[in-house]
């Protein structure tokens, strides 16, 4: 099958972006010709197969000017790089965007004739793919984020929602995020199938792992972008407080993570001893942090399916991590044994801020559970041990080219 994938992000940054990548890398060792659209800045590397033909798109950043005059939008507000937030994109700046993507798309498209295109995000993009191809097989793929996009830019939903609605299909990550796709953009959940998410199992696994050395401190790790929307101001508040506790036992944290967010900058700036912040790294350094880690958090308040609480459950860690809506279904439908502790999700006042007392309450709820998993590492109870082998990127990769 000849296989057009684009997204207008970096694609090996953020869930969405290693999604992309892991695709592209599993249809490659299935045999499939395929083409790459991306954006990305022109002091970034990329890396994709050898077979893989790539059509980037240039964004400008303060060190280089590119085929757009402004740098990289993101399907989040803050993003690990410097990007532009969909809501600030004025008219002229949606002309250029659709003007240098479209320019290289044609190009793919006349090289490698896909049979089908896939889309990353639910938004503006896809929908201007669907625009100017109207003859094409395209199908997209939702992340989640773009349905908050969807919520909060209102002078793009006219651009976007008519074209995403006659896309040929649309794979969701869980049932809940069919539910949203319906009610957000009134599409027919007929024309949604739900397809979940993967991990590379030659990365993230249980090979050279180090188990918790008693009377050691337990090790903790957070990955992820480093923002308040993944929680972080409420995960160190929780450590401090543990940390400062006599009666827990001591732990050492580390984070993984860009950050844009100058009020989490200022948090990271005065971390204690015991708690290190590594910023982004690639995918093989992780499997190491993973590897040394006892206890994966992720206190995030918005997510598709994350990718990291899946990879950390395959290298054995225990995973803590919030309970978002659709998650804990499709885990425990997909993921026999699963160990994952859950924490409820606080009351919220947007789509990826808690209110004040959803925060606290938060805050209260992350750090019992933290201590009690602490507690149980240091005791030695034996953990269960997940079976993610139906989830690799490669099973997902395959169920959807059936679905084609």
């Amino acid at each position: 099958m000849r296989i057009l994938s684009i997204t207008a992000q970096k694609p090996h940054s953020t869930g969405s972006g290693t999604y992309l990548t892991e695709l592209v890398n599993a249809w490659d060792r299935s045999g499939h010709d395929q083409a790459v659209v991306y954006g990305i800045y022109q002091d970034d590397c990329v890396s994709f197969p050898d077979a893989v033909k790539t059509y980037p798109v240039y964004y400008s950043n303060g060190q280089n000017a590119g085929d757009i005059s402004f740098p990289i939008v993101g399907m989040s507000d803050v993003m690990p790089y410097e990007s532009t937030r969909y809501i600030d994109m004025t008219d002229s700046m949606i002309k250029e965007f659709e003007s240098a993507f479209i320019k290289q798309i044609e190009t793919a498209i006349d090289a490698l004739n896909p049979d089908v295109i896939v889309c990353h995000h639910l938004f503006l993009l896809t929908a201007l793919v669907r625009k100017h191809f109207p003859d094409r097989k395209i199908i997209g793929i939702c992340h989640g984020t773009c349905l908050r996009q969807t919520i909060n830019c209102e002078h793009l939903r006219t651009i976007v929602q008519p074209y995403i609605r006659k896309l040929n299909h649309i794979f969701a990550l869980h049932s809940e995020q069919v539910e949203n796709i319906h009610e957000i953009d009134n599409i027919s959940a007929d024309m949604i199938s739900i397809i979940g998410s993967g991990y590379n199992d030659s990365l993230f696994n249980r090979d050279g792992r180090i188990p918790y050395q008693p009377g050691k401190p337990v090790r903790i790790c957070y990955a992820g972008k480093m923002s308040k929307a993944k929680g972080i101001p409420e995960l160190l508040a929780a450590l401090m407080r543990l940390d400062k506790d006599p009666t827990a036992h001591s732990f050492q944290a580390t984070l993984v993570g860009g950050c844009t967010d100058s009020e989490v900058q200022a948090l990271l700036d005065t971390l204690p001893a015991n708690i290190s912040w590594l910023g982004q790294i690639p995918q093989n350094e992780l499997a190491d942090v993973y590897r040394t880690n006892d206890i994966f958090v992720l206190p995030s308040y918005f997510e598709g399916l994350n990718l990291a609480t899946i990879e950390a459950m395959a290298s054995g860690l225990v995973p803590v991590c919030t309970d978002l809506p659709g998650m804990q279904d499709w885990i425990n439908e997909n993921v026999a044994n699963s160990n994952v502790r859950y924490i409820s999700m606080p009351d919220m006042v947007t789509i990826d801020t808690p209110s004040d007392a959803g925060k606290a309450r938060y805050e209260h709820e992350l750090e019992g559970v933290l201590r009690q998993v602490i507690a149980e590492v240091v005791n030695g109870r034996g953990f269960n041990q997940p079976d993610t082998s139906s989830i690799s990127w490669d099973s997902v990769a395959a169920r959807l080219i059936k679905a084609f």
